[in-house]
């Protein structure tokens, strides 16, 4: 079991390490990964108001059926950050790329002009700073590499709210509030699409290859058929040739005379 832990002197107390308190498994579900593989810092909204990390990891697991919760971090409106899932351990938050992913969602639903409040996007900026210095996430050079879920490619979602494009300015602030910022993460975004299309360019050739093997072992199948039917075909016709030899044989035997036999008509 992996368990990487964590300290962010930056939060101090407000940071709570909840791995071994909530529901489900955060140590192996869904499945352990190297960190050289995270590559995006994700960010989430958790889609209700008034819930504490109880809540949002009793909801993945009975109602998702999920084996932990869904998320590394969360982060309250009042400014705490909780670890509820290990970070070498890909989780259940974005759809294809969870094993690219540290997810990160602060506690709310940001639709209808609703948006985090000044200590969530405090808390939730030190603790994107401290994940783009982490030694081992090799990945995550800057706030460059700190996304939106909707940002990415082929997700169905609104998350993390209507306001992400608004507030996100914010979190960023002088770290990644550029334009050279937004162009890199376009940039990644259409780099993730164009892997996506390899894939699925890769599955249907594949899928094409096993169709004309399929067709080719049902064409060698059908022509080993035909012959065992010509076979079995040769074979009766030389059993059947060799029975009328056989009753010919008989039948000369029986009924022809034989030369040099005394038994022929006219011999006393």
């Amino acid at each position: 079991m992996a368990k990487i832990d964590l300290q962010i002197p930056s939060l101090g107390d407000k940071f709570i390490d909840l791995r071994d308190s909530l529901s489900g498994d955060a140590y192996k579900w869904s499945f352990e990964r190297d960190l050289s593989s995270v590559n995006l810092l994700v960010i989430h909204h958790s889609g209700s108001d008034g819930q504490n990390p109880k809540d949002i990891a009793d909801y993945h697991i009975n109602t998702n059926n999920w084996g932990g919760i869904g998320y590394h971090f969360l982060v309250s409106s009042d400014g705490l950050v909780y670890y509820v899932g290990d970070i070498s351990t890909a989780r259940a938050s974005v759809s294809g790329l969870d094993e690219q992913i540290i997810g990160i969602a602060l506690m709310g639903n940001f639709v209808s002009d609703k948006q985090p409040n000044a200590e969530q996007i405090e808390a939730t900026k030190k603790l994107c700073d401290f994940l783009i210095s982490y030694p081992d996430l090799s990945n995550i050079k800057s706030w460059e590499f700190v996304v939106g879920h909707k940002d990415l490619p082929n997700q169905n979602t609104n998350c993390p709210g209507d306001n992400w494009d608004v507030w996100k300015g914010k979190l960023y602030g002088e770290g990644g509030n550029t334009q050279d910022t937004i162009n890199y993460q376009k940039d990644q975004i259409e780099n993730l699409q164009a892997s996506l299309a390899s894939v699925t360019g890769q599955l249907l050739n594949m899928q094409e290859t096993l169709g004309e093997k399929e067709m080719r072992i049902n064409q060698l199948t059908n022509k080993l058929n035909n012959k065992s039917v010509q076979n079995e075909t040769v074979k009766r016709q030389d059993y059947t040739l060799t029975l009328l030899q056989a009753l010919y044989n008989l039948y000369k035997f029986i009924f022809l005379p034989r030369r040099g036999s005394t038994d022929s008509i006219g011999v006393e």
